[in-house]
């Protein structure tokens, strides 16, 4: 019997049902923005080069975008790493709806046994997205595990972000969460691929940590910006 089978055993009736109902329900309302929304994409070629020679990498995606990424990257058959939480259960299930993978377990709280799944993943040839900042934050804070991953595996480091011209933003949510309106306008930005060497010295892992953080922190700024110079076009031409 698979862990996914023997949790979902040791749940009510009520819970199994919301199990089943709430992943549909997000799917079906992902794919209605979708289909009523444009994408911009921008600097995509190191992205693009890496899905071309078919070489592993390892998508950054803050915990604010965790929502629309697996609909954004949909059929790539990426894997994303999952808490272990009833709430992660309810995540693996809209991710592989969308044609993607799911590993449980933490990277960002030293999980060991999480780390090591996630570097055979990726040295059997498949990518991986991982949030640096989840399950719990600090939010923008890029934590060890992916450093580690990226040292052990030899896979580069994407940064990946969103932002909406029409979206809500969950201001009580400990990641201020992005949820994006019907509508809308994504703006989709990839950054470079970061190489991190084998090799490190405290230092050295220190200031290659603060390195791809502020890749990240970039990289929303810019998405940011992008959304602002859109707004602006709009009301001008309305």
């Amino acid at each position: 019997m698979s862990g996914s089978e023997e949790f979902e055993r040791a749940l009510s009736l009520r819970e199994r049902i919301s199990l089943w109902l709430i992943p549909w329900l997000v799917v079906g309302l992902q794919r209605f923005v979708g289909l009523t929304s444009r994408r911009v994409n921008l600097n995509t070629d190191g992205f693009a080069a890496l899905e071309s020679a078919r070489s592993p990498f390892i998508l950054a995606i803050w915990h604010t975008n965790v929502l629309y990424s697996p609909y954004l990257h949909r059929n790539r058959q990426i894997t994303v790493m999952i808490s272990s939480s009833r709430d992660g259960e309810l995540i693996t299930r809209i991710v592989k709806h969308f044609g993607n993978l799911a590993r449980r377990g933490s990277t960002s709280r030293g999980g060991l046994r999480a780390l090591k799944q996630i570097i055979s993943v990726i040295k059997g040839g498949s990518s991986v997205a991982i949030t640096p900042d989840g399950p719990r934050g600090p939010a923008l804070q890029v934590q060890g595990g992916l450093l580690t991953i990226a040292q052990q595996s030899g896979a580069p480091i994407i940064p990946f972000h969103y932002e909406c011209t029409r979206q809500k933003i969950a201001l009580k949510a400990w990641d201020r969460h992005r949820i994006p309106l019907p509508f809308t306008t994504f703006v989709v930005r990839y950054g470079d691929p970061v190489f991190v060497p084998r090799i490190l010295s405290a230092e050295e892992w220190e200031a290659k940590l603060k390195e791809i953080e502020d890749h990240l922190l970039r990289n929303m700024r810019i998405c940011r910006s992008e959304v602002r110079r859109i707004r602006r076009s709009g009301k001008r031409n309305s």
